[in-house]
């Protein structure tokens, strides 16, 4: 057990040593005077308008989840609620090092604690949402590839971004088919004629409940699963609106076409790195070498990467802030409950 977390903890720090270590070359040569000028160029009326439209991509990636939520009504009161809760656990899946997943199993405890919505349902809502948040991925991926490729620069970079969307593709076709086709479910049946199949059938009981919700989601909620897809979609084509907006107020003004081009790259470094923690150095060094070759200027680059940074500590800070009130909350009903046993007892009557 120790032994295995140092493992972890060493991998851990090899790729952020990487990380960095791939930052610092692409940026050997970046006059960083000039990338900072160009931020303090940028003023509040910039730094406001790329929060709001980051803070607009993240409720519609939230919405989408809540549609993954069955037991939940579409209401805007519990779509805030959803929004909160994902603030909290993105906010740990942002510092932990456990490949942006560090976050997941804090969502489903909130939403058991505090809005009674069950472990199974939490977790099956939470695979659903990131598969399709990945499946509007690679059809945002797809079009900043095609753009890429008619693109001046696309000549360097294309091979590279194709081989990388085929496999990211591969990878997350898989996953929806296990998820359609309940693979693990038919695995474990035929297992279970084995001699350890009892063992078998009883470890994977939790699982089949989980897949068979998923089956369900895929199979008979298309009104659910189509509207989740398109809002995922519609989060990553923001996402590329908030590279558009930055890198025209730090005065290197790119076309639409050209921020969704280095966006659509950019996640796809991003999800082909998600085991370096925070992608440190990974994401950074996209950002630069993509605006760098749309825009003429790495500074322009290196200030994209830093705006997109300081963002980024702002909305984890938040979320700290958000986890720290559930966190009260969960105290005072603790208490609440401790002094109604206290009550109880006092008065010759059960506790609780």
């Amino acid at each position: 057990m120790t032994g295995g977390r140092s493992v972890t903890r060493l991998l851990t720090w090899l790729y952020v040593g990487l990380g960095v270590a791939l930052l610092a070359w692409v940026v050997a040569e970046v006059d960083f005077k000039v990338a900072l000028a160009s931020i303090l160029d940028m003023g509040w009326q910039g730094l406001a308008a790329a929060f709001a439209i980051y803070l607009a991509a993240f409720y519609i990636d939230s919405l989408s989840w809540h549609l993954a939520i069955l037991r939940l009504p579409l209401t805007l009161r519990w779509s805030y609620i959803v929004w909160r809760i994902r603030m909290v656990g993105e906010a740990f899946n942002t510092v932990l090092p456990a490949g942006g997943f560090g976050g997941e199993p804090i969502k489903a405890v909130l939403l058991k604690r505090h809005h009674a919505v069950s472990y199974r349902e939490g977790i099956a809502s939470i695979i659903l949402a990131r598969t399709v948040n990945l499946i509007g991925l690679v059809i945002f991926m797809l079009i900043g590839l095609i753009l890429l490729a008619g693109h001046e620069a696309g000549g360097r970079y294309a091979s590279f971004a194709l081989g990388g969307f085929l496999f990211l593709t591969f990878g997350i076709g898989v996953l929806f088919a296990v998820q359609k086709f309940r693979a693990t479910s038919r695995t474990g049946t035929r297992l279970g004629r084995t001699r350890l199949g009892a063992r078998i059938n009883a470890a994977l009981d939790h699982i089949h409940d989980v897949e068979d919700r998923l089956h369900h989601f895929y199979a008979e909620r298309p009104w659910r699963f189509v509207p989740a897809v398109l809002l995922a979609l519609a989060n990553w084509v923001v996402g590329a609106a908030e590279t558009y907006a930055i890198l025209y107020f730090l005065g290197h003004p790119v076309t639409p076409g050209e921020a969704l081009i280095i966006e659509s790259v950019n996640q796809m470094v991003r999800a082909a790195t998600f085991f370096v923690p925070a992608n440190l150095g990974t994401q950074d060094s996209a950002l630069i070498v993509l605006a760098g070759a749309v825009t003429g200027s790495p500074e322009a680059g290196v200030a994209l990467a830093a705006v997109k940074r300081i963002r980024e500590i702002v909305f984890v800070v938040w979320g700290f802030a958000l986890g720290s009130i559930y966190s009260l909350r969960g105290l005072l009903k603790s208490a609440e409950r401790g002094s109604e046993n206290e009550d109880g007892e006092g008065n010759g009557q059960p506790p609780g």
